[in-house]
């Protein structure tokens, strides 16, 4: 697995960029390990040269998406409530982030499998 090779395209862009629209349009309450999840599934379709590579380009997408939505969510809380709200979001989110992560990488695998199984 080339690290260059999983960077290569717009697969990577485009799942940060779907997972952002579906946190703002979902609403900044909600959980967004779903679209994470999904994000991770479509990147994977992609990505379907290999297994490792699908699911590290499904890791890197719901890492930096993550963290742009996390960062996204500290803004809007400390705006709203203030200093004391954002350092309990803080807690939460490294917790939430590894969710996250780990939702993005499992559904860039499954992506390549459903990629295998639509091209045979």
């Amino acid at each position: 697995m080339d690290i260059n090779q999983v960077l290569k395209g717009k697969a990577i862009p485009l799942g940060v960029i779907i997972i952002i629209i579906t946190y703002l349009v979902s609403g900044t309450s909600t959980s967004i390990l779903p679209f994470v999840f999904f994000t991770g599934i479509i990147v994977g379709i992609i990505k379907n040269t290999d297994r490792i590579e699908a699911g590290v380009a499904g890791l890197i997408t719901s890492f930096i998406g993550s963290i742009i939505t996390t960062v996204i969510s500290v803004a809007l809380m400390y705006v709203s409530y203030g200093l004391t709200y954002v350092s309990y979001i803080l807690g939460s989110s490294v917790f939430l982030i590894v969710f996250y992560i780990i939702a993005g990488a499992v559904g860039g695998v499954i992506g390549y499998y459903i990629s295998q199984e639509i091209g045979e």
